[in-house]
């Protein structure tokens, strides 16, 4: 399947205590994905040191991957319930220091499909991209702090700064983001839909997006 999915969760606005909580963190990983937090203690996991990942942050770490998995896959199974013992993390692992921050890299099977995630923990938040492209060679994504973090500051923000990039894949286009009733965001330009799969997410002062490109449509471009 041609998709995407991303999420952000904003640290600040979860409660650790709560999060490392049996009960709750119980109805997020599976025991299995509690077995790879245990590998990242003792470093087997991955490279570098993983002292700075908390257990509460390694959760939503967790839960960023399967919101992102969900998006992902209900684009085309619109009656997907969002489970996230249903979406096992088979693989994750502590890559290069990414700029101030730590960078991971996960593997999920669901649904027949392989899917890599990579995901970003720096200035306090965590955010997720999907992709069945182990390179993601063809999905595009960025993250911003923004200064407002009322809701309709969010979304207009993340749309602005998803079309300031698809505009440099799409020059002269004359792009909008529809946000369907029961769906998925689309991509039109003008009045004709884009085959470009986009997701959205905000949380708190960071908005996130990304957006999957096909072969025919794809364009060298300064988009990451």
């Amino acid at each position: 399947m041609i998709s995407t999915g991303n999420d952000i969760v904003a640290l600040d606005l979860t409660d650790q205590e709560r999060t490392c909580r049996y009960r709750f963190y119980s109805r997020i990983l599976t025991a299995g994905e509690v077995a790879l937090y245990d590998g990242f203690v003792d470093g087997s996991s991955g490279r570098g040191s993983n002292e700075r990942l908390a257990f509460s942050s390694f959760v939503w770490l967790m839960w960023s991957i399967k919101e992102s998995v969900y998006k992902y896959v209900s684009r085309s199974n619109p009656q997907l319930v969002f489970a996230p013992l249903k979406i096992p993390v088979s693989r994750v692992i502590i890559r290069d220091n990414y700029y101030e921050g730590v960078y991971y890299e996960g593997t999920v099977r669901h649904e027949m499909a392989t899917l890599y995630s990579r995901s970003f923990h720096q200035d306090g938040r965590i955010m997720t991209v999907l992709s069945e492209e182990r390179d993601f060679s063809l999905t595009r994504w960025g993250v911003h702090a923004i200064g407002d973090s009322e809701y309709s500051s969010q979304v207009a923000k993340v749309r602005m700064f998803a079309l300031h990039s698809l505009s440099a894949v799409f020059p002269g286009a004359a792009l909008r983001i529809v946000k369907t009733p029961d769906g998925p965001p689309e991509v039109w330009d003008g009045e004709r839909i884009l085959d470009v799969p986009v997701s959205l997410a905000h949380h708190g002062r960071y908005v996130a997006w990304s957006y999957r490109l096909n072969s025919s449509s794809y364009r060298k471009s300064a988009a990451n």
